[in-house]
């Protein structure tokens, strides 16, 4: 027998060993799913896409179908929107007593004139306020309506004047008890997450988030600095929310259709729920982030450089910065525990105390790693 026939006997004997060992793999992986583990799905016949491989940060991703996934998200969506319901709740305008009236008056639960969110179990509730209202809304001229059909008088009305969104804060009368939803986190807020546009009481429309942006380059420490980008049908929404798909408020769309998120506000809140007034917590500082801009007075890539406006110092005269001897060049990379960087902004920080507190500002002076206390003063 020739040379050249013995190899090829060979390397057909090897392609039917592999291609039974192939098959005898398949065959067993088969047989041990529907007889021993009795799952019937077969992971070589519906053409699955694992991602996990591609980013070992975040969780399995399987794609099966394209229709299946826009399915889930469609009752993901109805799910959602259905949890809100018992937080949202129609601002109407009272109507006449209709006692002596043989044809009563009636509320038409989808016309509200404003929609409010639920803050707090005790009925604190917050809207965006339309500019038609800024001067009629007083509690003696509208009720609100919940989702179960419970009415209520407003018995306090708080606006948060100059600041964005044009947000008001108003008390339901009597309520307890009430389903409330938290503030989504900075942390929480990533590009590409799913979010809720709401349109009314009925509708949400699907949106992601496409970018964080600022105000300008020059920050100010006493200012809400961060506006979001959407991308999905909101064009021609304004004076609204934005959820998760766990239902927890992210953010508010104003008037002006700018994006504002909702954990702007939170030092505002409490300051009207503890303390009756609307006040801000103050540090004295403008800056630029170094975590968006690069500049040849550091390497440094995260914290924030103390710096002028055009009409500005870096520190304010007589703030609490000052106070404590902050200076123009100085960097801030830690307020208290958490450390400054491209997602946790010094103002976003500070939004989250209370006027009067102390914070303890970590910043580095001539390269030097220094620390300070600061008593926060309010910004009224």
């Amino acid at each position: 027998m020739s040379i050249k026939n013995t190899n090829s006997r060979f390397l057909t004997l090897v392609i039917v060993a592999v291609f039974c060992g192939l098959a005898a793999g398949v065959l067993g992986e088969l047989i041990t799913r529907v007889y021993f583990l009795k799952d019937f799905s077969f992971p070589y016949l519906n053409s699955e896409l694992n991602l996990a491989d591609w980013n070992n940060n975040r969780s399995n991703l399987i794609i099966r179908d394209a229709k299946k996934v826009v399915v889930n998200q469609d009752l993901k969506v109805a799910e959602t929107l259905n949890s809100l319901r018992p937080t949202l709740v129609g601002v109407f305008k009272a109507l006449p007593n209709s006692t002596n009236n043989p044809v009563p008056n009636y509320y038409k639960l989808a016309e509200p004139a404003l929609v409010g969110v639920v803050i707090t179990a005790d009925g604190w509730a917050v809207s965006p306020l339309k500019e038609e209202m800024k001067k009629d809304f007083k509690t003696k001229d509208y009720l609100v309506i919940t989702s179960d059909r419970k009415i209520y008088q407003i018995d306090k009305i708080v606006s948060l004047e100059n600041l964005p969104g044009n947000l008001v804060l108003f008390h339901l009368s009597g309520a307890a008890n009430l389903p409330v939803k938290k503030i989504v986190a900075p942390t929480d807020l990533a590009i590409g997450t799913s979010l809720l546009a709401i349109n009314g009481l009925e509708e949400a429309r699907p949106v992601n988030l496409a970018y964080f942006t600022r105000q300008s380059t020059v920050l100010s420490s006493d200012s809400i600095n961060i506006r979001l980008g959407l991308t999905g049908d909101y064009a021609n929404l304004k004076n609204t929310f934005v959820f998760n798909l766990a239902g927890d408020l992210a953010a508010f769309i104003g008037s002006d259709q700018e994006i504002i998120p909702a954990f702007s506000f939170s030092s505002d809140w409490q300051n009207v729920f503890n303390k009756k007034v609307v006040t801000r917590p103050y540090l004295g500082v403008n800056y630029l982030d170094l975590s968006k801009i690069k500049t040849s007075a550091t390497t440094l890539e995260k914290g924030v450089l103390l710096y002028p406006t055009a009409t500005e110092p870096a520190v304010l005269k007589n703030s609490p910065a000052a106070a404590a001897g902050l200076k123009a060049g100085d960097i801030i990379t830690w307020v208290d525990n958490q450390e400054i960087n491209n997602v946790t902004d010094l103002a976003s920080l500070i939004t989250n105390y209370q006027s009067g507190e102390t914070i303890t500002l970590t910043y580095l002076r001539a390269e030097i790693e220094k620390e300070v206390a600061v008593k926060l003063g309010e910004l009224k």
